[in-house]
């Protein structure tokens, strides 16, 4: 179980400042979630088949084929402005 040093460290970790009166308020607390994790070890989980994901689905990826791309000229003629070769974008900040 966790012991008030482990909730300091804990603390110091996460940079979080615990007062002493919040102390053992955190220590029930996390001695409680602790004991529901340990009901997970009780569960039978032999003959169950390994699942990486929850479903089976599959994302569907085109296949890559590689083509003639537009040149530069091309795809800078319809650009409001354009600098050194490329789209000039306008300041959104300041």
């Amino acid at each position: 179980m966790i012991k008030k040093d482990d909730i300091y460290k804990l603390a110091e970790l996460a940079k979080l400042s615990i007062h002493e009166d919040e102390l053992e308020v955190y220590e029930e607390k996390l001695n409680r979630a602790i004991e529901s994790l340990e009901k997970i070890k009780e569960v039978n989980t032999d003959n169950v088949e390994i699942t990486y994901n929850v479903n089976q689905m599959k994302n569907p990826l085109r296949e890559d084929i590689v083509r003639e791309s537009l040149s530069q000229n091309e795809v800078l003629k319809n650009t409001v402005e354009e600098q050194y070769g490329y789209f000039k974008i306008l300041k959104v900040m300041d």
